[in-house]
């Protein structure tokens, strides 16, 4: 079987800032023969884990406090707000950003990590003569649902009350992604978690401390089958997706080196009624690629 080895390091990238994507142009591309196809997969690379556990993502911090003024008859409602720095954050240091929220004039706030549940817990006092009547754990604003452990729907009612402490539904989640996902814009016979096609070319399990190395090696020799169009290759795109499907940030131009193993099978003959696909889209060049060989990109 014939193969290529393509060794990719991000100095010699292009960076799209609007996609996400790292692009390597092929000065040698990568071609199959008129009756092949292209099959491909991650065999190792080595990726920094430099993203933080709190970034614009998971950062705002936002509840509402309604109390009641029993001399008016008239409710108040208090915005408890906080937007966390981007950078690496532990408990009880989201837990002392969060007690630093200034009071309102209505309803003060306070917060407490639990080293023993893994929980956050959160105190709410009334102030200037009021009596606690509802509170909205979160309000739309509010994106570290996941971070602190509670769950979005959470939402307290208590009458003629002046204090309630409430615990975090979960236990705090500081790992921002378990894995990362190294996927390409060509579409695959991969599927994602909701079964659709996608790029997805590999997981890699991010384990380690902040600012650790992973370094990931495939265990099993399955390569991907690329669409019958895609036999001609001139530029890989890459881009690394988190357990959510969002890009990844590793904070600056930090070093990384994947590398991809592009076998060549044979065509299956289709059947009557199956897709047809020619070989008018891309040139044939007959020289390149065409002996059983390994192509370097540095």
């Amino acid at each position: 079987m014939r193969n290529t080895l393509l060794f990719l390091k991000n100095k010699s990238a292009t960076f799209n800032s609007d996609t996400k994507f790292y692009r390597w142009t092929l000065m040698n591309p990568i071609q199959a023969r008129k009756d092949e196809l292209l099959m491909c997969q991650v065999i190792e690379a080595e990726i920094p884990k430099t993203y933080y556990n709190v970034n614009s993502t998971n950062n705002v911090f936002s509840l509402n406090v309604i109390t009641l003024d029993n001399d008016t008859a008239t409710n108040h409602t208090s915005t408890f707000s906080l937007t966390l720095t981007p950078k690496n954050y532990s408990a009880l240091e989201i837990a002392a950003q969060i007690n630093n929220i200034s009071n309102s004039t209505y309803a003060s706030i306070g917060c407490a990590f639990d080293n023993q549940t893994g929980k956050i817990t959160i105190t709410i006092g009334v102030l200037g003569g009021d009596d606690l009547v509802g509170l909205t754990s979160f309000n739309d604003a509010n994106t570290c649902n996941r971070l602190i452990g509670f769950v979005s729907t959470t939402s307290i009612s208590q009458v003629g009350v002046a204090t309630l402490v409430f615990e975090a539904d979960r236990i705090v989640d500081l790992n921002l992604t378990n894995n990362v996902y190294i996927e390409t814009d060509l579409l695959l016979e991969s599927r994602n978690t909701r079964g659709e096609k996608s790029g997805i070319l590999a997981k890699v399990q991010m384990e380690g401390g902040f600012l650790s190395l992973v370094h990931y090696q495939t265990a099993h020799n399955i390569p991907i089958e690329l669409g019958r169009k895609d036999t001609y290759l001139d530029h890989i795109d890459l881009r690394f997706v988190d357990d959510n499907d969002v890009s990844v940030d590793f904070n600056g131009d930090n070093d990384f080196s994947i590398t991809l193993l592009f076998n060549y099978i044979k065509k299956d003959k289709l059947l009557l009624g199956e897709e047809i696909v020619t070989d008018e889209h891309k040139p044939y060049i007959d020289t390149i690629n065409t002996g059983d060989s390994l192509s370097f990109l540095i």
